[in-house]
């Protein structure tokens, strides 16, 4: 979608549309709304821009009033303008106008790989001629650059990339020659042969996943060396390449955004979808998508592993509610939503994003459709501006916790892992921060200075993993999990893990989801990839849970029991059937809690059966390990649909306060650990200072976010005298 050119409008509709566009920004944001933004200090944040047909006579008065929108979406909180087509004398005098007063320019391409989704490469990656072609490529394409004096970035990569399944696998004999060096054995010539040997299928996967990789290592260098002076950027898909590349859009679970790594740019943009219209969740939990933001958090906090690891910039597209853009999806309840813009984008920034692309494919300057929209969304960015020096130079700050995203269950047993997003989003409103760390990651013990480990839905582990989380625990780590990985990376029966649970004999059944929901407005809704038959039967097991615990009394009902024989552990929870709910061990220095039923499963029902009491009580009990476990988060909110998350350095820091999907507007948040004392803390919208309470390294202040709303907070510390 963001690729296909604008159609061309009439003159009459031109200047229908723009005096709409004028009455947006001058009537209802106004002029005097903050100060214009400077390339110097700006937060970067570019909108798509399509200069239209009727002006390349180049009319004056038309063309003033170009200028003039121009300059008013400019001093709205806009630092660049995103391109897909530079051609016309129109449009050059219009980007010069722009660049003249301070704006830069970012450049879409189609994408120079050649290769794509569904096709082998025409010339293999590994082949000799390759670099040639690229070549060629790049300098047709960007050609166009070299006239733009403040090119920003350029977009040089296919959209969302993804194996869309195996046709697209690459058997040509130059990577055959490549595999053979690399594996030291001849490449299977199909995937059907490859699935009998465990081995074989992951040597296959892992190959055909990194030609796109080794491919985009060649064309980053080419682009550099044609024109140094933009960063480069690739938008990743928001769900294929993130644990739901299994009977999806990708058939099948092969490529995945830490495996590929990110010594191809400069940046790393994560695409819209999971929020704007359907968020890829499977079966059932797709069609009730509660909590509503959970995929998100869950995907960008894998994006983020990737740039925090590679030390690129970490990008996001906000989508606008818009004509064209999400036509099919438009509808009164999005219309009514004309805080949208505002919500992710902020989420996006709360989450480490620090550039920001709005594309909304409309009118000529493509902002929102609807009045509210862009008035909400500008006077957000307006925000953004006043401290846009200040985020870029406080990074999203290192959670205590992560969650372990593991591969070679993923490719082995071909299982989506993208559900789990609802466990993810739950230990994140119990803890209050939560990162991804990547089973790639795990080269020793020291699991990349991370404090607490989460293996959710986790059944398969390479044993070398296994050992040395083992060891990490025994040096004082802790593991929480709700599921015994029982297999190696081939599996084979693996032991480490129940012996560091305390456990046999483990359950590790969950209700199994297929299909994607799409609530189409405009169409008539339906499930993609459905299973083979729709009326399949998935058994569903339940229990319940009625006991005492840190303390604390605690009731609800539990789905997919996962039983456990409890050999060294310790029953700490028992549900009414008298099988552990939740069993603890002591290993070394570190401790251990494994979860005695699935947790996406019974989050899942909570949230469908509108069981608050039973949600609060499961977030309750979560938040109880960790505090047994003597871990506290940097930040934490009482109201769990309120978001509060923290970016900082060592000098100060911002919290957004992002009110999700909350009734009751406010909130208590727990400030912790920072790398500075706090003296003050400031809403940077209104100036206002925050009042809190500061004790035992904790510093508390209550706030109010009504349903709809962010609330932005600059925090500095005590002042020397």
């Amino acid at each position: 979608m963001k690729k296909n050119q604008l159609q061309k409008v009439s003159r009459k509709r031109f200047l229908e549309l723009f005096t709409c566009l004028v009455f947006c920004v001058v009537f209802n944001t106004g002029k005097a709304l903050g100060q214009q933004v400077q390339a110097r200090d700006a937060f970067p944040s570019t909108i798509q821009f399509s200069p239209p047909g009727p002006l390349a006579t180049g009319d004056p008065v038309e063309l003033q009033k170009q200028h003039q929108s121009i300059d008013d979406i400019r001093k709205n909180g806009f630092s660049d303008f995103w391109i897909y087509n530079i051609s016309g004398d129109t449009t050059k005098n219009l980007l010069n106008f722009a660049q003249s007063h301070g704006m830069a320019i970012d450049y879409m391409t189609s994408g120079f790989e050649g290769f794509d989704r569904d096709h082998p490469p025409v010339t293999s990656v590994y082949s000799p001629q390759y670099r040639a072609g690229l070549i060629q490529r790049v300098e047709a394409g960007l050609a166009p650059i070299q006239g733009i004096r403040k090119i920003a970035t350029v977009f040089p990569f296919q959209d969302e990339p993804f194996h869309a399944g195996p046709e697209s696998f690459d058997y040509s004999d130059d990577a055959r020659a490549v595999f053979r060096k690399r594996y030291g054995y001849s490449m299977p010539l199909s995937a059907e042969s490859a699935r009998k040997d465990p081995k074989k299928w992951l040597d296959l996967l892992n190959f055909q996943s990194n030609t796109f990789r080794d491919g985009w290592i060649q064309l980053y260098h080419v682009v550099k060396a044609f024109d140094p002076r933009p960063k480069i950027v690739m938008t990743h898909d928001s769900h294929n390449s993130f644990g739901a590349g299994v009977k999806s859009n990708s058939r099948i679970a092969i490529d995945d955004v830490f495996h590929w790594g990110g010594n191809f740019a400069d940046i790393l943009a994560y695409d819209i979808y999971p929020y704007m219209t359907f968020d890829y969740r499977y079966g059932e939990p797709g069609k009730f998508p509660k909590p509503r933001i959970s995929q998100m958090h869950y995907t960008i906090s894998q994006l983020r592993n990737v740039t925090v690891t590679y030390g690129k910039g970490l990008g996001f597209w906000v989508g606008t509610y818009s004509e064209k853009w999400f036509s099919r999806f438009r509808g009164l309840e999005r219309k009514n939503e004309y805080w949208s813009e505002r919500e992710m984008s902020y989420t996006a920034i709360a989450q480490g994003a620090d550039f920001l692309i709005s594309p909304s494919n409309y009118n000529t300057n493509n902002l929102p459709l609807d009045t509210l929209h862009w008035k909400d969304y500008a006077a957000a960015m307006k925000v953004i501006q006043k401290e846009g020096a200040g985020l870029l130079k406080a990074p999203k700050v290192k959670a205590k916790a992560c969650l372990l995203f593991p591969r070679t269950q993923y490719l082995q047993l071909q299982e989506e892992y993208y559900n789990v997003g609802l466990t993810f989003e739950l230990f994140l409103r119990a803890f209050g921060e939560m990162d991804i760390l990547h089973e790639e990651q795990i080269t020793d013990d020291r699991l990349n200075g991370y404090k607490v480990l989460v293996l959710a839905d986790v059944k398969l582990l390479p044993e070398k993993v296994a050992k040395r989380i083992a060891s990490f625990v025994q040096k004082g780590g802790i593991v929480i999990s709700d599921c015994v990985p029982r297999m190696d990376a081939f599996k084979q029966p693996l032991h480490v893990m129940t012996n560091l649970f305390g456990v046999s004999h483990s359950a590790t059944g969950r209700i199994e989801q297929e299909g994607q929901w799409v609530p189409f407005t405009a169409l008539a809704p339906k499930m993609s990839f459905p299973p083979d038959t729709l009326e399949k039967i998935r058994p569903v097991h339940f229990d319940s849970l009625h006991s005492k615990a840190f303390g604390n009394s605690y009731r609800f009902r539990v789905v997919s029991p996962r039983t456990s024989q409890v050999t060294t552990g310790t029953t700490a929870l028992t549900m009414n059937s008298g099988t552990a709910a939740l069993i603890t061990r002591k290993v070394g220095k570190g401790k251990t809690y494994l979860f005695g039923f699935c947790i996406q499963d019974t989050y899942f029902r909570m949230w469908k059966n509108h069981d608050l009491k039973g949600r609060e009580d499961l977030r309750s009990l979560v938040s109880a390990v960790f505090h047994d476990a003597g871990v506290r988060s940097h930040i934490y909110s009482s109201n769990p649909d309120i978001e509060a998350s923290v970016r900082a350095n060592k000098k100060q820091g911002y919290i957004f306060i992002i009110n999700h999907e909350s009734s009751e507007p406010q909130t208590t948040v727990r400030l912790a650990d920072l790398d500075f004392p706090v003296g003050k803390i400031t809403d940077v919208e209104n100036g206002h200072s925050i009042p809190f309470t500061a004790s035992g390294g904790l510093i508390d202040f209550k706030i109010k976010s009504l349903f709809g709303t962010t609330r932005l907070l600059k925090v500095t510390s005590v002042r020397k005298p």
